[in-house]
This record gives C-alpha cells, sequence and structure tokens, in this order.
C-alpha cells in the first residue's frame, strides 16, 4: 500500500510538472537612476503548473547580482540580462547566467557599451549567427558580435531612442520599438544594417518591448498602456497592426509556452496582468502582486533534469514520512 501510494503521487507530480513553465521579470523602476544603487533591481521568477495556474515565487536573481536589470531572455545558449546601470551616460551591459530549472548561476558580463552616448542598456535580441542586437536610452540599437575572446561593437542603428530590437528568425530584418508610437524597420546583412520605414502602430505611445509569437509581432506601449499585434509579410516586416488588451503602463509582454496565456508588465503598477486566449480574443484573467514595478519578461518551459529533481525529491519525502 505505501509503494502504491508514492506511485500514485509520483504520477500526479509527473503530470503537473511535465506542464510547468517559468516567467521571469525584470524589476524595472521608471525613469533614471543614475548611481543610486539601491534603487536598483533584480530579476522575479513565478513559476506556473499550467496556463491559469496560480503563481509560485522561485529563486530568480538578487539585485547584488545585477547591475539596474531591464531587459531578460531566454535561449538554448543560456539566461540572459541586460542592465541600464542606472541610465547613466556611459553605461550599459549584457550578463549570461546558467539555469538548471531552479537555480541560477554564472552571471559572466559578456557585452558592455562601446561609446558613452549609449546609455542604459532595455530590450534585446540574438540573431541565429549570435549576433546581439541591444537598444540604448538615446542612440539606436548596437550590435555586437563574438570576435572569438568577446563580443565587440560593430555598429549599429541611428534611431535614437528605442527601447527594443528585435531580429527576426531569418536574421535579415531588425524591428525597434520607437517612443512615439512607430516601430523602426531596417534591412540586415552580415556587416550591415539599413534602414528601411518607420511604421505607425496605430494607438500606442511610448512602444517597449517586443514578441513575437504565432506569426505576428507585440508590443507593449507603455504611455497608452495598450498592447498591440504587428501582422508581418513574409520578410517579417510590418503590414498592419491592431489592438489586443489594455493594461495600465504596459512595458513588458511574454506567453505561456504554447502561446495561450499573455502575462503583461506594469511600469508602475506594481503587478504583471494576466489574459487568456479565448480563441477569439483575449480574456483578463487576473494579475500578479509583484510589490515592485517591473520591466521586460521572458518566459521558458522549466528544464526535465530540473523537473527530475523535484520529482525524486518529492518522492523521497513523501516515502520518509510514510515510513514515519
Amino acid at each position: 500500500m505505501k509503494g502504491a501510494f508514492v506511485t500514485t503521487t509520483l504520477l500526479c507530480l509527473g503530470t503537473l510538472a511535465s506542464a510547468q513553465f517559468s516567467v521571469f521579470a525584470a524589476e524595472t523602476v521608471s525613469g533614471s537612476l543614475g548611481g543610486n544603487t539601491s534603487l536598483y533591481g533584480g530579476v522575479r521568477q513565478y513559476n506556473f503548473a499550467g496556463n491559469g495556474a496560480a503563481a509560485s515565487p522561485g529563486t530568480g536573481i538578487a539585485a547584488s547580482q545585477l547591475n539596474d536589470a531591464a531587459g531578460v531572455m531566454m535561449n538554448s545558449t543560456g539566461f540572459y540580462v541586460s542592465n541600464r546601470h542606472g541610465n547613466t551616460l556611459g553605461q550599459g551591459s549584457i550578463q549570461q547566467f546558467s539555469w538548471d530549472g531552479a537555480n541560477f548561476s554564472g552571471g559572466a558580463t559578456i557585452v558592455t557599451n562601446a561609446a558613452g552616448g549609449h546609455q542604459g542598456f532595455h530590450g534585446f535580441s540574438m540573431g541565429t549567427d549570435g549576433d546581439i542586437f541591444v537598444s540604448t536610452v538615446n542612440s539606436g540599437t548596437r550590435r555586437f558580435r563574438d570576435s572569438g575572446s568577446g563580443y565587440v561593437d560593430i555598429g549599429g542603428t541611428s534611431s535614437g531612442a528605442v527601447r527594443d530590437a528585435w531580429i527576426s528568425p531569418d536574421g535579415q530584418t531588425l524591428i525597434e520599438s520607437g517612443l512615439n508610437g512607430n516601430v523602426l524597420v531596417s534591412s540586415v546583412t552580415a556587416s550591415t544594417i539599413t534602414f528601411l520605414t518607420s511604421f505607425s502602430v496605430s494607438g500606442s505611445n511610448s512602444n517597449h518591448q517586443l514578441v513575437y509569437k504565432n506569426g505576428g509581432l507585440y508590443v507593449a506601449s507603455f504611455n497608452s498602456g495598450t498592447v498591440h499585434r504587428i501582422e508581418l509579410d513574409a520578410q517579417y516586416r510590418p503590414t498592419s497592426s491592431s489592438l489586443v488588451v489594455n493594461s495600465s503602463a504596459a512595458i513588458g509582454l511574454a506567453f505561456s509556452p504554447d502561446g495561450n496565456e499573455m502575462f503583461v508588465a506594469s511600469h508602475t503598477g506594481n503587478r504583471i496582468d494576466r489574459f487568456m486566449n479565448s480563441g477569439s480574443g483575449w480574456t483578463a484573467s487576473g494579475s500578479i502582486a509583484t510589490g515592485h514595478n517591473m520591466g521586460y519578461l521572458a518566459a521558458t518551459p522549466v528544464p526535465e533534469p530540473a523537473t527530475m529533481i523535484a520529482l525524486g525529491l518529492g518522492a523521497a519525502s513523501l516515502l520518509k514520512r510514510r515510513r514515519r
């Protein structure tokens, strides 16, 4: 009977763990902080058993390990955080961490700004060739390439104030979010970035994080408190846009791995709003009280090794209790 109890419990845990994903949120106070490091934030982590499930706080990354976190990204090579360094002149960096599904390690600084005018890094994107495109407070997007002995700045755009940089899956189109309600579109080759056009996202104002999902590019718009979907052509260039949801002070975006739940971070409201895909649109489904103003978001499935470790620990704990 004891064995049956443990086996049944493990099966339940396995079903729960197989659907788990995590959402990471940069704690980003609005405005320039300068050297006031006591106000710099860390990265929050929230775990979910599935779409619509309650948020369970995870380990995250402490503010003391970062330098005014703004942007976050997870891919097969690690977890990355961009730092504003308080938006002060001549600072900005990207750190790389390892994540096993439970804890972070590392945190090496792999990118720093190349010139004094490139203030506070915000959103960023990594191309399939490994190049990193980073938006800056006032000086467009900078492009960094791994030289074999570290990342070096190989050029960028002259777009002025932008807040995110998205590189298309084919690596040939760069889209930047502009503060005036536009997104800026450029053509990219191995050695050049050529500006093409400015596309107006109707109803938006002060665009920030860009997230590609289900064939469209979503953008959070801070001043208008809205999220918009931008339709793209075969070359990943904008053709039209539409309002998706209203969410006050929207700045960051993430989607559950299956794309059916959307998370929208508030830059001034100490929360992350949640929306479910009803099939014909997005329906508000509550919010997560974070206790801190938010920056950009990233979502990822929990790695399988961490799931197995969690199951093993759970089984051992249950078995120990049953033997007492």
